[in-house]
């Protein structure tokens, strides 16, 4: 159990966390950590810059026929991926966290997101038309929300259940329309959530067969992760064409999101 809660340094277990933020993204966000308390930066403001380094990005990506340039786009989202990760170690190390920090943290990656899927779209109707390269980025960008609401939600779950907690807190809606329209795709997405919450604390010894159940899946849900993807669109673009990310963000993770939440079903009905 105790080794479920290790965490990698961003404020989740590491058996759980995507590659390239134990590797990357968590030590450099710890390392700046100090210098952000020291200089009393708002952890707000951090989840902001991140959009600074979406745009520099999504300029890069624009000229991803350059590898260069598609490095550097590459780079820019490190760099925000850096942001995000700190803007929360500051918050939980300065007593701010908040409702709207949430709400903002979350606003924050899909803007970036956003700017680097029109960006690329743009660029690679010089090649394909943008008959065909705007609708495969809507659709690589459905495709992505649909996936992350069910890969946060999941992650949450099990961190919270881990910890002995039900598996969603209560938390105060400020984002408007667009939080309450996430929140009610979360609420589909887990039926029964609340009765097995029930169940798991009524027996301590079957919520340790859950965790060690579940931590498999967790695990591979990483591949869901934000990181992956900023890798997937580098690997892409090195290759010739966005379209190679939106192929696999529209089918390949799609299947993927499947198959591990069929795992996580067959796995809680056989605790």
């Amino acid at each position: 159990m105790d080794s479920v809660l290790e965490t990698s340094g961003g404020g989740r277990p590491r058996n759980i966390e995507e590659p390239l933020n134990i590797a990357v993204v968590h030590p450099v966000s710890r390392a700046l950590l100090p210098l952000a308390v020291k200089l009393r930066i708002p952890p707000n403001a951090i989840s902001v810059s991140g959009i600074g380094f979406g745009i520099v990005a999504a300029w890069a990506y624009f000229h991803y026929e350059a590898p260069a340039m598609a490095l550097a786009g590459f780079a820019a989202m490190l760099a925000w991926h850096v942001c995000d990760g700190l803007d929360g170690m500051t918050a939980r190390a300065t007593g701010r966290t908040s409702d709207f920090g949430r709400f903002l943290d979350g606003f924050c990656d899909y803007s970036v997101y956003i700017m680097v899927y029109l960006s690329l779209a743009f660029s690679a109707a010089d090649y394909v038309g943008i008959e065909v390269s705007l609708p495969l980025a809507i659709a690589a960008g459905a495709a992505h929300i649909v996936q992350a609401a069910w890969y946060e939600l999941q992650r949450e779950v099990f961190i919270r259940r881990s910890a002995g907690q039900p598996g969603l807190a209560p938390r105060k809606t400020v984002g408007g329309a667009l939080e309450r329209g996430y929140d009610r795709l979360q609420a589909k997405m887990m039926p029964g959530l609340h009765a097995r919450d029930a169940a798991l604390a009524a027996d301590p010894a079957l919520r340790a067969r859950y965790v060690e159940a579940l931590r498999p899946v967790l695990s591979a849900a990483a591949i869901l992760g934000a990181s992956g993807r900023t890798l997937a669109i580098l690997i892409a673009c090195l290759a010739g064409s966005p379209l190679w990310y939106w192929l696999w963000e529209i089918f390949g993770l799609s299947l993927a999101a499947i198959f591990i939440e069929r795992a996580r079903r067959a796995r809680e009905a056989a605790l």
